[in-house]
């Protein structure tokens, strides 16, 4: 009986330290733009926190949602609405008072494990273009690194679908064959000082 407990003890550990989920905030106040955006994975909760009045929290009837989430119109400074997302994929959000082009964003929400396995950091350095696309993705970076650059795919669930090396400033990849869906863009140098990834479309 003694084993049987301390098994059981030992199984309910490892399966509260294996599942780590995440916090996010945000501020959420009129004017704040149309690229609130965020890439979380499943189980990670995202939390706004009213810092001007009258305000929702909803999915855009424009965009693409996997989930459903609509806090209500909160009044007061100060209000909070918090969403735990599940389900992978893309959810465009925004205020139902205010619009779309003063206050909205995209939760973008990947398999657990996803970020850090990608070292995913804010895209700031390449662009990629037409963003969606349906049958090229042009790579376009600021200049070239002594020892090249890596390029890398990664579809949502975190698995690799597609590399090859930079050497030159701009790239041009057939992606008529990719199945539709979200990807993770990786740029990175051979000893990984660098590593910046942008999300692309796929329609």
């Amino acid at each position: 009986m003694k084993v049987k407990l301390l098994f059981i003890f030992f199984i309910t550990v490892f399966a509260a330290t294996a599942q780590t989920t995440e916090t996010y905030d945000l501020d959420w106040f009129t004017g704040i733009g149309n690229d609130v955006d965020l890439t979380i994975e499943t189980g990670d909760t995202v939390t706004w926190t009213w810092t001007s009045p009258n305000h929702t929290v909803e999915n855009n009837p424009n965009g693409t949602s996997e989930e459903t989430f609509d806090s209500g119109l909160l009044q007061p400074n100060g209000s909070v609405f918090s969403y735990t997302f599940t389900l992978l994929g893309s959810n465009d959000y925004y205020c139902g008072i205010h619009g779309a082009n003063s206050m909205s964003g995209t939760i973008t929400v990947l398999a657990e494990g996803t970020l850090s396995s990608v070292q995913f950091e804010k895209p700031i350095a390449f662009s990629i273009y037409p963003n969606p696309s349906v049958e090229s993705m042009k790579i376009s970076l600021p200049s070239l690194i002594d020892g090249g650059l890596n390029l890398a795919v990664f579809d949502i669930l975190g698995k690799q679908i597609y590399s090859k090396s930079l050497n030159e400033l701009n790239s041009n990849i057939n992606i008529s064959k990719w199945n539709a869906g979200i990807y993770l863009v990786r740029i990175s140098s051979s000893d990984e000082s660098i590593s910046l990834v942008k999300r692309f479309v796929k329609r």
